[in-house]
């Protein structure tokens, strides 16, 4: 979990202003990564404030410099908010999630090989999960719909691309982010609100969870192809040894070929929707991602970064919790 917006809309004649400014006091007396802050909403045509929004803004992983967020630092930070919010006589159920970031990190320590995963990820399918992928940039896959953003990038070249704009040092890499490849679904107001209106509240209680963020992020690595990664001539070989038929190896094959030419949509333009998912299901059972490296690369395997370790999102819920 990395971002987290919770709102309120106060009216202007009422003490709520004066009780959240108790809240935003003692938010300031806080580490790094909360933050709260009140502004106009509403206003008449003479400039008078009908409404304010009161926004509280949590960087999970600043706040606990954490390169993940655990269980435990969501059971945390629902105390913490807890205490703060009733400063000012108010509990969670007061305010909204208006986005919520779900995140997951994985360490990749050597340059190259991140660089050339993200080439490797530029060949993804450019429409997935009801997203659609935009300018394709180096070191980030970028992939938006009106209510979500699915945002896949290396964490430690976004903070030095920044330092050199800004040249401030709280701009560099902190240590729980170097050599990080970060990968992000954001749900925005838009699917909250879809949500809520099938019955599941824009509460924290629902949307801190663990399970809901697993839930979530299960779904973005639906964009992605699941296996390690391996040159062309390895992942042949890897399907030789596989106990498929001599046909459907020669099918497999082809496949990635394909691929390795050109993307998965050219792959996908090739076959029926049925006999491209059944490949990719076929791949995986083998551990080959269908997207070879190329053999000039200077590498030849790069283990998935789309597995979640188990122990990460312990639930026992099938389903994501959440309370009507």
């Amino acid at each position: 979990m990395h971002t987290v917006l919770l709102t309120r809309i106060i009216p202007a004649d009422d003490d709520e202003l004066s009780r959240f400014s108790l809240v935003k006091k003692h938010i300031a007396y806080l580490r790094k990564g909360i933050k709260l802050w009140i502004h106009p909403l509403l206003q008449t045509d003479e400039g008078e404030v009908l409404s304010f929004l009161v926004s509280i803004k949590i960087d999970v992983l600043k706040f606990f410099r954490a390169e993940n967020s655990s269980a435990q630092h969501i059971r945390i930070l629902l105390r913490l908010l807890k205490h703060l919010l009733a400063y000012g006589g108010y509990t969670l159920d007061d305010m909204v999630v208006s986005r919520i970031d779900y995140c997951y990190n994985i360490r990749i320590a050597d340059d190259h090989t991140r660089e050339v995963l993200f080439r490797l990820l530029q060949k993804c399918p450019t429409k997935a999960i009801y997203t659609t992928r935009g300018i394709n940039y180096a070191t980030s896959i970028y992939s938006r719909s009106k209510s979500k953003v699915i945002n896949v990038y290396d964490k430690t070249a976004e903070r030095a691309a920044k330092y050199l704009t800004t040249g401030s040092c709280s701009d560099l890499p902190q240590a729980y982010e170097q050599d990080i490849v970060r990968m992000e679904l954001q749900i925005k107001a838009d699917h909250l609100k879809y949500m809520a209106r099938r019955g599941v509240r824009r509460s924290a209680q629902n949307w801190l969870h663990m399970g809901m963020e697993c839930y979530y992020l299960t779904k973005l690595y639906g964009m992605f192809p699941q296996g390690n990664f391996y040159t062309l001539s390895k992942a042949e070989e890897i399907i030789d040894s596989s106990e498929y038929r001599t046909k459907m190896k020669e099918r497999l094959k082809s496949f990635i070929r394909i691929i390795a030419d050109k993307d998965m949509d050219a792959a996908r333009a090739q076959v029926s929707y049925n006999t491209y998912r059944r490949y990719l299901e076929m791949l995986n059972a083998i551990g080959v991602n269908p997207i070879p490296i190329p053999e000039n690369s200077g590498i030849s395997y790069i283990q998935s970064p789309f597995v979640f370790p188990e122990s990460v999102f312990v639930t026992d819920r099938k389903k994501p919790f959440w309370s009507t």
